[in-house]
């Protein structure tokens, strides 16, 4: 009796996020039947890649999920917190299949907190402090990455469609949030002006904002974040270097820092076709033929997109897998 006392426990505890998971499953087959073609597409061509580079990718993808996991754990200590690498690398995944899936990417992904997360750290506003250290240094690297990368641009007058307008809006959203922090923190104008009338507002913009940062660690993450971007545009160079074509550090380094800037700026899917079509523009305009530069960009989500997101979802299919074990063995013990 106990035993099924304890078995109907831990499916009342498991039951929002088996609910969760189905529903991101459901998003997943669509989004898969959405992109069939493209996906056909990647599965002759792969049939044409280089088997070694295609393994060092994927090497590749493995230390950019650890370098993602390293952001999280320096995120929480710059708050003065603590995750440890295991449940970094589970917070990472499940958070890139929530961002993926559900509008508002990336911010949708920053508000989900597995109740895991929760019953562990014992603090949800480290976690929450955490998330928007996470969020801006992302943000924060790509900025630090692209300056010198657009300043090559203008100089070399490259015309590039959307870049200006795009880098703004991204500069527009880092100063956004570090003076909205701040002027939370400091009580100020602007700060008065939103909670004005809203007392469930200030309440949660308290929370949300009043960390102090440990700034060592602070940018100990920034460090780790700096390090997922040029994991990033390894990533593209592998790429190249997988179709069989002369690689360029040069296209590499420019295509990725557009890439990156719109994965920012994109509210759903993570930049699914914006991205797919600015990279292979860029590459073109570096002289690879529109098949080639096509197939490059495809190997790279593969690695930057797929096989993170795969991984994710199968983290989720056997958290499903638990449930109904939970599930099946308290009906069986049911007196």
């Amino acid at each position: 009796m106990n035993e099924f006392t304890n078995n109907t426990v831990v499916v009342k505890k498991w039951n929002w996020k088996v609910m969760l998971a189905i529903l991101f499953i459901l998003f997943a087959g669509f989004f898969f039947w959405q992109q069939r073609s493209e996906l056909i597409s990647i599965n002759q061509s792969l049939q044409k890649v280089d088997s070694v580079w295609l393994c060092i990718g994927i090497f590749f993808t493995v230390l950019y999920i650890l370098l993602q996991a390293a952001l999280y754990v320096y995120s929480f200590r710059s708050v003065d917190g603590k995750i440890t690498w295991k449940d970094a690398i589970k917070l990472f995944l499940k958070r890139n299949v929530v961002a993926v899936f559900l509008p508002g990417g990336g911010l949708t992904a920053l508000a989900y907190v597995p109740e895991e997360f929760k019953d562990k750290l014992g603090d949800n506003q480290k976690i929450h402090h955490s998330s928007v250290i996470y969020g801006f240094i992302g943000i924060f690297s790509v900025f630090i990455v692209a300056i010198p990368v657009l300043l090559f641009l203008m100089l070399h007058q490259t015309n590039v469609p959307g870049i200006k307008p795009a880098f703004i809006t991204m500069l527009v959203m880092l100063l956004a949030i570090g003076l909205f922090a701040r002027s939370v923190q400091k009580k100020g104008s602007f700060y008065r002006w939103v909670i004005k009338g809203r007392p469930k507002t200030e309440i949660f913009l308290t929370e949300i904002f009043s960390f102090k940062i440990i700034w060592k660690q602070f940018w100990y993450a920034t460090i780790a974040s700096i390090l997922i971007e040029i994991v990033g545009v390894a990533h593209l160079y592998i790429s190249m270097l997988a179709t069989g074509v002369v690689p360029s550090w040069e296209a590499s380094v420019i295509g990725y820092i557009i890439a990156a800037i719109f994965l920012i700026i994109s509210p759903f899917l993570r930049g699914l076709g914006a991205i797919e079509v600015s990279l292979t523009f860029i590459l073109v305009k570096y002289g690879y033929s529109t098949a080639d530069a096509f197939l490059i960009s495809l190997l790279f989500r593969i690695f930057e997109l797929w096989l993170p997101l795969a991984v994710g979802i199968l983290y989720y299919a056997k958290n499903v897998s638990l449930f109904f074990h939970g599930l099946f063995a308290g009906k069986k013990d049911k007196p």
